[in-house]
């Protein structure tokens, strides 16, 4: 029957996404694919727009560049966790709602084996679903029936991250990360008929989704001089399919009291084909092998998202192409200018972070395009070591993360989101198997 929308309303009021458990989000654009994609990121490139796949590190496990792995220098430890601060708006009718979420956000380890290998391991969330949407409309056949229907989701996919590079010549580096992605999502909807002479109904579904993908990674840099380099990068992922397993029930209601069952338990076994994307960076610095990373850097990502590509076991295809661009850098003061090499002022040591981002998100609604753009800031502030024992070498630092970002849009009576996300992660360095010698 024909309907007309009269309204829109979220009742969002979700809180403490956890990584390990119900990893879950508050905006109503996660009830398309998977849910909303997690960056593959950590407080650190959060930053700096993002925008690390060229970047040359020696201290930081890079994910995002899967040929980077080989550039540690030390076995690198690192926890990060996130609290974000979300307005969501409309227009038509007049809305504006406050919600939060928060959660640990990765655990990760790398392990630079040898001077051409390097190994790094992580888990950390993939995507989150978490919504409560609902709209009213008519009966076409009847237009004093109101009828209310209620769509609400959430959930969330984790994965796990083996990821391997090598430096397979001077400057030239390979690289391929293995994920693991796995977990639930759950998705109901309800609809309320005004007249009393009609059934509600209300149907659930729940996905038990895991599978293997693959990103594969090139990294080229070029040393411009002595100090300063010029590198390249990309990555890969092809697309892969992802096994789900889907229960079903669908009953009559009375409130929210279920009455009759008219579908109970159905399973669905079938698969969701992932889409592809395609990664490239550029990134200008300056090293300083003192700070065993760069002094300085300026660095700029572009991705191509293939959205088109992915399809659901019931859904079809809920997602079109996209792009985002990011750029950003950093400076630490004291290894970029020489006057303040010899400083020991917290001030110069902290290296200093900023960045912005802009992006067509994977879907659209009411013939609209939409966007998700921001800009970003960073600190990473380094802990002191005392004590050090002869050959030891350890580096450990607090890095804060701030975006500032705008998605959505209020025309069409689509819903507009501004936040603010505060991502904190604590990095531990060390040198393993030093053979002490004792006289």
């Amino acid at each position: 029957s024909s309907i007309k929308s009269t309204s829109l309303i979220i009742g969002l009021s979700l809180f403490g996404a956890s990584l390990l458990a119900q990893t879950t989000t508050v905006s109503p654009y996660s009830r398309f694919g998977l849910g909303e994609s997690y960056p593959l990121s950590n407080a650190r490139f959060m930053g700096m727009g993002q925008a690390s796949l060229a970047m040359n590190d020696g201290l930081n496990i890079n994910f995002a560049s899967p040929a980077s792995y080989h550039q540690l220098s030390l076995t690198t430890f690192d926890v990060g966790f996130e609290y974000s601060l979300i307005q969501q708006e409309q227009s038509n009718p007049p809305l504006s709602i406050n919600n939060s979420r928060s959660g640990m956000r990765n655990i990760s380890v790398g392990v630079p084996i040898y001077d051409w290998w390097g190994s790094a391991l992580s888990i950390q969330p993939y995507s989150f679903k978490g919504y409560d949407i609902r709209t009213s409309r008519t009966l076409s056949s009847d237009p004093s029936v109101e009828i209310n229907d209620q769509f609400v989701g959430e959930g969330g996919l984790n994965r796990i991250i083996w990821g391997n590079s090598f430096l397979a010549a001077k400057g030239l580096s390979f690289g391929v990360n293995a994920s693991y992605i796995f977990g639930s999502l759950r998705e109901s909807q309800i609809v309320n008929f005004s007249d009393f002479t009609f059934v509600d109904t209300r149907s659930d579904r729940e996905s038990l989704i895991s599978g293997l993908t693959y990103d594969f990674g090139a990294r080229y840099e070029y040393p411009l001089n002595e100090n300063h380099y010029l590198a390249t990068a990309i990555s890969l992922n092809n697309g892969s399919r992802l096994s789900s397993r889907e229960t079903a029930f669908q009953y009559t209601i009375d409130g929210i009291r279920a009455r009759d069952t008219l579908v109970g338990g159905s399973e669905i076994e079938g698969e969701y084909q992932l889409a592809s994307d395609f990664k490239a960076g550029i990134s200008i610095g300056k090293k300083n092998e003192n700070a065993l990373q760069a002094a300085w850097a300026v660095n700029a990502d572009f991705t191509q998202y293939r959205g088109s590509e992915f399809s659901a076991p019931t859904a079809g295809n809920q997602l079109t192409d996209a792009y985002s661009i990011n750029v950003g850098g950093m400076l630490t003061p004291r290894y970029t200018f020489k006057s303040l090499e010899r400083g020991t002022n917290l001030f110069n040591n902290i290296e200093y972070r900023l960045g912005g981002f802009y992006e067509k998100l994977p879907f659209e609604l009411a013939s609209n395009e939409l966007y998700n753009y921001g800009i970003t800031f960073g600190l990473g502030i380094p802990v002191r070591q005392r004590s050090l024992a002869p050959g030891e070498q350890k580096v450990n630092t607090v890095n804060l993360g701030l975006v500032a970002g705008r998605r959505g849009s209020l025309e069409n009576n689509l819903i507009r989101e501004n936040y603010l996300s505060i991502f904190l992660s604590v990095t531990f360095n060390d040198r393993w198997f030093i053979d002490y010698k004792y006289r």
